[in-house]
């Protein structure tokens, strides 16, 4: 596998979608379709040409430990801060109040001791890394809080800090299916899926558009200008095409939807990366989703878009950081200011003690 930056991406939105896009765009799709882009819907019959991956079912109990307010974090793999001068100074004059606090954080800890060795079998397993995810999101709103400031986890520790706070993970939980008719599921069933860690270039990453079984477009992902795509895009588009005939169409059970591939470095092998809707709630990238949902496969003819130059990637870029609408207030960020990733963690976890803590009236009306 090549080398340099990026990880196995999932979607690039969370996931509700459209029954029958081609009349409607705001009709939603069916609950089966949703639940066919469900990573274990799709695996075992994809897993030749998908990268190797572990899905861990999870109990009732894990999934209200993550849909509960606070980020409480199991300490195998949390990264330990040295106390300061001022810390060890008072640490004699608040050494009772510290056992307490202790004594009611340690009450809210996570504790699933299978899951936790099932993260780190598949760590083991996987050589020594892996990439998060649930049914059909990953945590990619989250990376800027992890320690590598991606989804790159080596512990249980880095795998909770990223499921706990991404929004991604809360709307797979929560709203998979809010544009259905009924919407949740009763019976739904939540997996974790650990994938291989694989160092991907993310100019190799391609979304595929399908509509009634025939492939309809192609979207580089990255929006980046990269000149080299543009010497190879035929050959690129080519192997698309046969990966989608030999392996996709006739072993995914929806007529719409849309698949991202990845194309090694030295374009001997093309790898699914994942499923998503057809709708507008999965990110269309270079297409419209009017086209796209107006597209007549009888008629009109099928494109691999690709950004041409660098004026047109700036015309495509946005100047807000990815994902900003998912970072945590500003009062939160300050808490990292001039510390160590150690540190912040150990600061945070004590601010959202404190601020769990009762206040009288008077130290109320102090803080408003």
């Amino acid at each position: 596998m090549p080398v340099p930056t990026q990880s196995v991406s999932s979607s690039s939105s969370s996931f509700s979608s459209a029954a029958d896009p081609a009349t409607d765009a705001s009709a939603p799709v069916s609950r089966q379709d949703i639940l066919n882009c469900s990573f274990s819907s799709w695996y075992d019959r994809l897993r030749s040409v998908t990268f190797k991956s572990k899905v861990i079912p999870l109990p009732s109990d894990f999934i209200q430990y993550l849909n509960a307010d606070g980020i409480y974090l199991p300490s195998d793999g949390q990264p330990q801060a040295a106390a300061t001068i001022e810390e060890l100074d008072s640490s004699t004059d608040d050494q009772d109040d510290n056992n307490d606090s202790q004594a009611d954080q340690d009450e809210n800890l996570p504790h699933f001791p299978m899951i936790e060795q099932a993260i780190r079998q598949a760590v083991d397993e996987f050589g020594g890394a892996v990439f998060p995810k649930l049914n059909w999101s990953s945590p990619r709103d989250a990376a800027w809080i992890a320690t590598t400031q991606s989804l790159k986890c080596t512990s249980p520790f880095d795998v909770y800090l990223l499921l706990k706070s991404s929004d991604f993970i809360n709307h797979d939980l929560n709203h998979a299916f809010d544009l259905c008719h009924p919407s949740q599921p009763d019976d739904i069933t939540y997996d974790l899926v650990l994938r291989k860690w694989h160092d991907l270039q993310p100019s190799l990453e391609f979304r595929c558009f399908v509509k009634e079984k025939e492939l309809i477009g192609i979207s580089q992902r990255d929006l980046t200008f990269y000149a080299f795509l543009v010497d190879i895009q035929q050959e690129l588009e080519t192997k698309i095409y046969q990966f989608f005939e030999d392996h996709i169409r006739d072993n995914f059970s929806s007529t719409n939807y849309v698949f991202d591939v990845y194309i090694q470095q030295d374009r001997q092998k093309v790898w699914l990366v994942d499923f998503n809707p057809f709708a507008e709630t999965t990110d269309g990238l270079l297409y419209e989703w009017d086209e796209l949902l107006a597209f007549d496969v009888d008629k009109d003819e099928s494109e691999f878009r690709i950004i041409n130059s660098t004026p047109e990637a700036n015309a495509l870029a946005c100047n807000a950081p990815r994902f900003a609408a998912n970072m945590v207030p500003k009062d939160v960020i300050d808490l990292s200011d001039g510390r160590s990733i150690a540190e912040f963690a150990e600061e945070f976890q004590r601010a959202m003690t404190l601020s769990a803590t009762p206040h009288d009236d008077h130290d109320s009306s102090d803080s408003d």
